[in-house]
């Protein structure tokens, strides 16, 4: 049996999860923003998959990924701004 190997992404994903899990319950969330939810649930699960087939040493996925997180978080942050 292969040992659970958590990285960032995981985090992460449940990290959103739990937000949306929280807004739903809260009642605070519109079906097109938990549609925005579910869609960036996938995009992190598919991004986690391809960068543990890219990368085979754990430490390399958590640099690659801590990275990739950073990068995306300035972006949105970027955005928000504009």
């Amino acid at each position: 049996m292969k040992r659970l190997r958590i990285t960032p992404l995981n985090i992460a994903s449940a990290l959103v999860l739990a937000g949306l899990l929280w807004q739903v319950m809260d009642n605070a969330i519109g079906v097109v923003t938990i549609g925005w939810f579910l869609l960036l649930l996938l995009i992190m699960v598919v991004a986690d998959q391809f960068f543990r087939l890219m990368l085979r040493s754990l430490k390399r996925v958590w640099i690659a990924e801590g990275a990739f997180l950073v990068f995306v978080a300035l972006v949105v942050w970027l955005l928000r701004l504009w």
